[in-house]
């Protein structure tokens, strides 16, 4: 018996998925991009669409093994009670280290930009609370919450075109001057940071009404938000140039600060925090309701709400620890992070299709005796 009764529409599964995306990348991907590529990241972000929209295929495929189940119940039905123990409660570990993640990243944002007398752990309990909430009103909610929202989201992000007219092309030159091993590592962390933590939706696509456009829907909308996500890598490389680019924690938000249109529409970053703020919200939301959920499936619990309480008490002390510092959170984590994505958005995803498939075949051969 299903621990889930809440049941959201294909579409809003869509706008999750494109929330989750761009999530936290609108403000550290264009960083993230310039510290490998510098002036190329713009091309390194073009390759990585493909790649990408190749990887959530990859992970769509695992998930169509069997759509009516989670990651926890793939992993044990198919790898078996001991491996596919293992791999549930790896996947379990990453769901709570990256909601704590995204946690920190609300709180060091807010603490550093806007609210810069206010304590850390204040907008930490501010947010968790507010996750907490939204989480114990079920999936459906989130998904209707998500629908209202995007619209608001969608706006704010399309402020940036406001800068068009102050790109400077020649902040990009000289054009594939970028030495080849790092900018396959860059494409390496350009596929695997916003593409990779989709994984999360093995835990939702299960409970989403799917209908036989709903694939072709997905990577739709996928492919506009990477546009917007290498749009936002190309106006900072123009605008900011590939040194302050790298260098800036947040140059998503700079460029907002430089939108000027007659000395009358100005100063209107605040907007782009909101966008940040509501993707990010609902991408952490999502992280703690597959680790919550994923937990009680695990443990064969009648109900997986009873965790919520708990879990954000833990995540509260979770986000203290991951970091000493903004520096260190920002500099340190990254490099190890992306083997994390690659490991659940690839890897394991792998394992399933061959174990099933050779599973399938086994059975086959059996039948044919």
């Amino acid at each position: 018996m299903s621990l889930e009764k809440d049941r959201i529409s294909s579409a809003q599964m869509i706008i999750l998925g494109l929330l989750t995306l761009i999530g936290d990348m609108a403000l550290v991907y264009p960083s993230v991009m310039a510290a490998g590529a510098h002036q190329d990241a713009w091309i390194a972000g073009l390759i990585c669409i493909p790649l990408g929209l190749a990887t959530v295929k990859l992970m769509v495929s695992a998930a169509n093994i069997n759509p009516n189940q989670t990651i926890i119940e793939l992993s044990t039905q198919i790898l078996g009670k001991w491996v596919g123990g293992a791999v549930s409660v790896s996947y379990l570990f990453f769901f709570l280290m990256a909601a704590s993640t995204y946690v920190r990243e609300i709180e060091d944002f807010m603490c550093t930009q806007i609210y810069e007398a206010t304590p850390g752990g204040v907008i930490r309990f501010m947010a968790i609370v507010l996750l907490v909430y939204g989480l114990r009103l079920g999936l459906e909610n989130l998904g209707r919450s998500a629908q209202i929202f995007f619209p608001f989201f969608a706006l704010f992000l399309l402020c940036l075109i406001l800068l068009l007219p102050n790109i400077q092309m020649d902040r990009i030159y000289p054009i594939l001057n970028t030495p080849f091993p790092d900018m396959l590592h860059t494409i390496m962390f350009g596929v695997y940071y916003p593409y990779g933590e989709m994984c999360v939706f093995f835990m939702v696509y299960p409970f989403a009404q799917k209908h036989s456009k709903t694939s072709r829907d997905i990577f739709i909308s996928l492919f506009i938000g990477a546009i917007g996500l290498n749009l936002i890598v190309f106006l900072s490389l123009t605008i900011l140039g590939p040194y302050f680019s790298e260098h800036e924690f947040y140059p998503a938000y700079i460029l907002a600060q430089r939108i000027n249109i007659g000395n009358f529409l100005q100063r209107i970053e605040a907007l782009l925090a909101t966008t940040w703020i509501i993707s990010t919200y609902f991408k952490t939301a999502l992280y703690i309701y597959a680790f919550v959920l994923g937990t009680a499936q695990l443990l064969k619990l009648k109900t997986y709400k009873h965790l919520i309480f708990p879990v954000g008490f833990l995540i509260y002390g979770m986000t203290n620890l991951l970091a000493k510092d903004i520096i260190f959170y920002v500099k340190e984590i990254p490099v190890y992070w992306v083997d994390w994505d690659f490991t659940y958005a690839f890897v394991f995803p792998s394992l399933l299709l061959i174990v099933n498939y050779f599973r399938k075949r086994s059975a086959q051969a059996r039948e044919q005796r």
